[in-house]
C-alpha cells in the first residue's frame, strides 16, 4: 500500500485543504459536489492502491446495476439478482483474502493441491505461460469494508427498506467516500445517501467537533498506538520467550489499549474528516472496555461490524428465532472439523464423527419435543456461527477463527450463566467493577491469538500454514506467562518499561473516566473561539510532529 495519503501523513491533509477548498464553492451544487468528491475518492483509492481501484469501480458498478434490476424484477427474479450480487460481492473477497486459507485448509485437510481449488490455475499456468499461485495474490486495501457496504445496499433494496439509487455519481460517492473507505465505519446506504441529497449545511459547534475529533484521533494514533507498539507491544510478539511472563502480560495489556487506540484512533478521524465536509457518521466505539460482559462489549466495538454481522447474518440465519438450514450446516461442518483434527494420519476419526452427528440428532429431537429448549440451542448456535464468521473477517487465518469462537464462548457463557452472577446486575461500584475488569481481562486474553494471527503472514512463516504453526507465538506466550511470570523483578519492569507502562496508565484512565467529564471537556473545545482552536491545532500539531517517526506505522485495521 502507498501510504503518502495516510492520515499520518502531511500529503493526506494538502489533499483535503485542495478538497475543502473545492467542495465549499459547490456547497450549493449538490449534483457537481457529489461527483467531485466521487472522484477525489478514487484518486485516494487509486494512490493508495494502484490498479486496485478498477475492482472498486467494478463492485460498484455490479451493485448499482444489480440493485436497479431488482427494484424492476418480482418473485424469483428478484432474488436471483440478490444472488448474484452476493457471489459476486463473496466470490471477490474470497479469492483476493481467502484463496490461500481455503487451498492450505482443504490440503491439510482433505490432502488436495491448491490448483484443483482454484478454478483454472492449472489451464493458465500450461497454456498462458503464467506462473500464477495462491501465496502470490495481493489483497486489495479495504475490500472487506467496501465490500459489505455495497452487498448490504443489495441486501436493503431486496428487502425494500430502501429504495435503488437511481444516480450512478451518488452510488459511486457513496462506495467509495474517501474518508471511511479503507478501515470503516461501515456505512449504511439508508443513512448516508440522503446525505448526498441535502446542500451542505454544518453549525460552527459541528465543525469544532470535527476538528476535536480529528486531534484526539491523531493522538491516540501517534502518541499512544505507535508509541506502546513500537516500544513494548511488537517486541514482546516478535520473540516472547525472551520476557518475563510479567513483561508478557503488559505487552497484553498494552496491544489492547494499542488496538483501541489505533482502531477507535482511525474511525474518529474518518468521523471528523466527514462532519467537517457536511456529512455525519455514526459512532464506531463507544468507550468499550468500560463492558460489564462480553455482549455489552460487542455493542461497544468496532459497533458498524457488530450492527452489520447482526443485521445481515445473525437475524437471517434464525438469530435468537429459530433454527435455519445456516445453523445446521454450521453445526455439521464443526463437527466435522473435529473429527478431522482428531483423526490419525490424515484420516477422520469415524467415532468422534458419529458421536457428533448423534449428539446433534439428540438436541434436534429433544429440540422438537421441547420448543423452548430447541430454540435456546439454535440461538446459541446462531450466536457462535456469527462470531466465528465475525472472527474469519479479520483476516484469512486460523488464529482468527479460533479468536472469533473464543469470543463466542464467551458471549454463550455470559448468557446462559453470567447474569445471573451477583455482580452481574447490580449497580453499585464494586459490581461494576467486577464486570469491566472481567471483561477486559477476558478480551485482552482471547487477543493472544488476535495479534498472533495479524502478526504471522503466509510469507512469513515457513512450510505449510496450518493449526499449528499459526499457534507457536500464541502458545509461546502462553508458556511464558504460565512459568516464567516472575523471572524479572516488578521494580525492574517498571523502569525498564517506564514510558509505556506510563502511557498505558494515562490511556486506560482517560478511557474509564466518566462520560459527564468527558462531555464536558468537548463542550469546552466546541464552545471557544475559532481563534483559539487553531490556536490548540498548532501545538498538538507540532508535538505529533515531534512524536512521530520518520516512517509511520499504518492503522492496524488496513490489513483486514
Amino acid at each position: 500500500m502507498n501510504s503518502q495519503l495516510l492520515f499520518t501523513r502531511p500529503a493526506f491533509w494538502l489533499f483535503m485543504l485542495v478538497v475543502l477548498a473545492i467542495l465549499s464553492l459547490l456547497k450549493k451544487k449538490t449534483g457537481m459536489r457529489n461527483a467531485f468528491l466521487f472522484s477525489a475518492s478514487i484518486f485516494f483509492y487509486w494512490n493508495t492502491s494502484a490498479s486496485f481501484v478498477f475492482l472498486l469501480l467494478f463492485s460498484t458498478t455490479a451493485d448499482w446495476l444489480i440493485a436497479l434490476a431488482m427494484s424492476k424484477s418480482n418473485s424469483w427474479k428478484r432474488k436471483a439478482w440478490l444472488v448474484l450480487s452476493i457471489v459476486i460481492n463473496l466470490g471477490l473477497l474470497g479469492f483476493f483474502k481467502y484463496a490461500y486459507f481455503f487451498a492450505d485448509a482443504s490440503s491439510a485437510l482433505f490432502g488436495t493441491t491448491w490448483e484443483a481449488i482454484i478454478p483454472g490455475a492449472n489451464w493458465m499456468n500450461s497454456n498462458l505461460g503464467t506462473s500464477f499461485r495462491v501465496d502470490s495474490i495481493l489483497l486489495p486495501v479495504g475490500i472487506s469494508f467496501y465490500t459489505f457496504q455495497t452487498l448490504s445496499y443489495a441486501i436493503d433494496v431486496y428487502r425494500k427498506d430502501i429504495e435503488p439509487v437511481k444516480s450512478f455519481r451518488d452510488f459511486g460517492c457513496y462506495v467509495t467516500f474517501f474518508p471511511q473507505l479503507v478501515a470503516g465505519p461501515i456505512v449504511r446506504a439508508k443513512s448516508f445517501i440522503p446525505q448526498l441529497r441535502a446542500p451542505y449545511n454544518l453549525t460552527q459547534k459541528e465543525f469544532k467537533m470535527g476538528i476535536w475529533l480529528i486531534l484526539t484521533g491523531l493522538i491516540k494514533k501517534i502518541i499512544l498506538a505507535d508509541y506502546i507498539a513500537t516500544n513494548l507491544v511488537d517486541r514482546v510478539f516478535l520473540n516472547p520467550t525472551s520476557y518475563s511472563g510479567m513483561e508478557v502480560v503488559i505487552g497484553l495489556y498494552g496491544y489492547s489499549l494499542q488496538v483501541f487506540a489505533d482502531f477507535s484512533g482511525y474511525s474518529d478521524i474518518a468521523i471528523g474528516v466527514a462532519l467537517i465536509m457536511g456529512f455525519r457518521l455514526a459512532e464506531n466505539f463507544r468507550s468499550p472496555y468500560k463492558a460489564r460482559n462480553v455482549g455489552e462489549f460487542w455493542e461497544r466495538w468496532h459497533i458498524s461490524l457488530s450492527t452489520w454481522l447482526k443485521d445481515y447474518l445473525y437475524i437471517p440465519m434464525g438469530g435468537s428465532r429459530r433454527s435455519s438450514y445456516f445453523t445446521w450446516i454450521f453445526s455439521i461442518s464443526v463437527i466435522a472439523f473435529i473429527a478431522k483434527m482428531l483423526g490419525v494420519d490424515g484420516g477422520i476419526n469415524m467415532g468422534v464423527l458419529f458421536l457428533g452427528m448423534g449428539l446433534m440428532l439428540l438436541i434436534w429431537s429433544s429440540g422438537v419435543m421441547f420448543p423452548k429448549w430447541g430454540l435456546k440451542v439454535a440461538t446459541y448456535v446462531n450466536i457462535m456461527a456469527t462470531m466465528v464468521i465475525g472472527g474469519l473477517w479479520h483476516g484469512a487465518s486460523w488464529n482468527f477463527l479460533l479468536w472469533g469462537a473464543l469470543n463466542g464462548a464467551g458471549l454463550l457463557l455470559y448468557k446462559i450463566v453470567g447474569k445471573h452472577l451477583p455482580w452481574a446486575s447490580r449497580d453499585k461500584f464494586w459490581a461494576r467493577a467486577i464486570g469491566v475488569f472481567t471483561t477486559f481481562n477476558f478480551i485482552t486474553f482471547t487477543r493472544i491469538w488476535f495479534r498472533a494471527g495479524s502478526g504471522i503472514g503466509w510469507e512469513t512463516v515457513p512450510g505449510n500454514h496450518n493449526l499449528l504453526t499459526e499457534w507457536f507465538t500464541a502458545n509461546d506466550l502462553l508458556y511464558q506467562i504460565y512459568h516464567h511470570f516472575f523471572d524479572i523483578p516488578a521494580q525492574a519492569i517498571a523502569r525498564g518499561h517506564f514510558i509505556c507502562i506510563s502511557l498505558m496508565i494515562l490511556g486506560f484512565v482517560v478511557h474509564l473516566a466518566p462520560e459527564k467529564i468527558k462531555k464536558n471537556i468537548i463542550e469546552l473545545f466546541t464552545s471557544l473561539k475559532l481563534i483559539s482552536v487553531w490556536a490548540i491545532c498548532a501545538v498538538v500539531a507540532l508535538v505529533l510532529w515531534k512524536v512521530q517517526g520518520a516512517d509511520p506505522s499504518p492503522f492496524i485495521y488496513f490489513q483486514f
